[in-house]
């Protein structure tokens, strides 16, 4: 796989694409992630638009049903991806009536295979409640990938209502496999400090994943003082989680996400930063300098 966050990131979600494995896509490592992403958006919107004028038909038959009837002839002749593929073409008005009445686990099966170019005017349609119980049902089935996908589509009350009801480490996740950079940072900066704080903890303290994740929100995040608050946040844990959050951007070629959280610091954080034991070990430095040539020029740690 890719050396990279962003590439790992977009590999995961190339294979999700493809009905593969991450491995299966490995052909593609060696891209640039912005690459990969182009890739994956051109095959989607082809095995999307392949068959689209027959759920076009279908979709136009749906308005001269009543409700009720267009739900249980769906419930009872249409799986969740055939149900997803029509919804995304019928008015998002009268899909969002639909999933109104639909079971959460359907809605939430079908919320996998919605076309991510048509999903903003139908989710932002559909009432809060029925949004945060999908929410909640694709979290229980571990779907951060189409949760990361759905975050472009969530409306500021969807953010909050969502961030209330999960964890940190689930924020991470879903955070992780955010499509766009500018959302992901308007959602990161909803958050009340007690929660960013717990964020930043769970990414610390938690397995390798999780603070991969971290790293990479951290790097993704396009406002540098929001990035800055996160970073100090980051620099009042201990020598030996700092430590180990070291080694992880090392090893996952994080060093550039790492390096923009210590120029983001303060002058007291970065200092306390700089003196970490670790720092001082040979083996550590030569890691570190070897990560820090790899890294794009716009990432340059301050002092």
């Amino acid at each position: 796989m890719g050396h990279d966050l962003a590439t790992k990131a977009e590999l995961v979600k190339l294979a999700r694409a493809l009905g593969t494995t991450p491995d299966g896509v490995g052909f593609a490592s060696s891209l640039d992630h912005h690459d990969i992403r182009r890739i994956r958006e051109r095959i989607v919107g082809a095995l999307y638009d392949e068959h689209r004028a027959a759920f076009q038909r279908v979709a136009a038959i749906t308005r001269l049903l009543p409700t009720p009837l267009n739900v249980r002839i769906a419930l009872r002749a249409f799986s969740p991806l055939l149900a997803a593929r029509v919804a995304g073409e019928m008015a998002p008005d009268r899909a969002a009536e639909l999933a109104n009445r639909m079971p959460v686990a359907y809605l939430a099966e079908g919320c996998v295979h919605l076309d991510p170019r048509r999903a903003a005017p139908l989710v932002r349609r559909i009432r809060p409640d029925r949004v945060l119980a999908v929410v909640t049902e694709l979290v229980d089935r571990g779907e951060f990938i189409t949760l990361g996908r759905l975050l472009d589509a969530a409306t500021e009350r969807i953010v909050a209502d969502v961030a209330t009801a999960v964890s940190d480490e689930v924020l991470l996740r879903i955070g992780f496999y955010a499509e766009s950079d500018a959302q992901l940072t308007r959602a990161v900066a909803m958050l009340p400090p007690h929660r960013l704080r717990g964020v930043v903890h769970s990414a610390l303290t938690g397995p390798a994943d999780l603070r991969s994740a971290g790293l990479s929100m951290v790097g993704r995040l396009t406002d540098d003082r929001l990035r800055g608050r996160l970073a100090e946040y980051a620099a009042e844990a201990d020598d030996d989680v700092l430590t180990e959050m070291l080694r992880t951007a090392i090893d996952d070629g994080a060093v550039g996400e790492l390096l923009a959280a210590v120029s983001a610091m303060g002058e007291q954080a970065r200092r306390r930063v700089l003196a970490l034991p670790t720092l001082a070990e040979r083996d550590t430095l030569t890691q570190l300098i070897q990560a820090t040539r790899r890294v794009p020029g716009n990432h340059v740690a301050k002092g």
